[in-house]
């Protein structure tokens, strides 16, 4: 007869995504997880197999939430303003999240050396690039942003802001700091 499960799959796998955030995968332990996530060692592989299984359940999982909310933000606002918001998400402080963004922290680690990882770090960095450049399109389409690039050229070079300002925050640099970085970035824009 199966045993009920003792907890929730989705909120312990939220655990693990806040662990692997913080450890990054390869200093992150099976025991690390065990503890963080409450559940015995044997419920942990019979509900998300092993450890490389499970940080993949994470980065779909994470990098999921991460493109709705990045959705959200593109449609939200008018143009410049929702690339602001975008360029800012991995900046704003907050006690539930560590620095920086779990998949760009992936492609510095871990990409180089496991395809699983960088074919998720690729998509999202092509879904990001790709809500950039949509933006741009609709912001040069009503005027508000220039057209003295292509709206290629500008989506390539806000993600590649995104991209700093998210590997620059876990480094610990200064807000402010990022911000100017941004205000720059929003430049090209006029």
């Amino acid at each position: 007869m199966a045993r009920h499960k003792e907890f929730e799959p989705e909120a312990v796998l939220d655990e693990a995504i806040s662990l692997f955030w913080e450890r990054g995968y390869g200093r992150t332990s099976m025991s690390d997880l065990v503890e963080r996530m409450g559940v015995h060692k044997r419920s942990m592989y019979d509900t998300f197999g092993d450890k490389r299984t499970l940080f993949l359940q994470a980065l779909s999982k994470y990098a999921q939430r991460e493109h709705m909310l990045q959705r959200e933000t593109a449609n939200a606002q008018n143009c410049q303003s929702a690339i602001r918001s975008l360029l800012e998400s991995a900046i704003v402080p907050s006690l539930a999240h560590p620095a920086g963004c779990l998949l760009v922290n992936c492609a510095v680690e871990d990409a180089a050396f496991d395809e699983d990882i960088a074919r998720h770090v690729r998509a999202t960095f092509a879904f990001t690039t790709s809500l950039f450049l949509q933006v741009i399109m609709r912001g040069q389409e009503a005027g508000e942003i220039q057209q003295r690039y292509s709206a290629a050229h500008l989506a390539a070079q806000l993600f590649n802001t995104w991209l700093s300002v998210r590997v620059q925050v876990r480094a610990g640099v200064e807000v402010s700091c990022l911000r100017e970085v941004i205000d720059i970035a929003l430049g090209q824009l006029n």
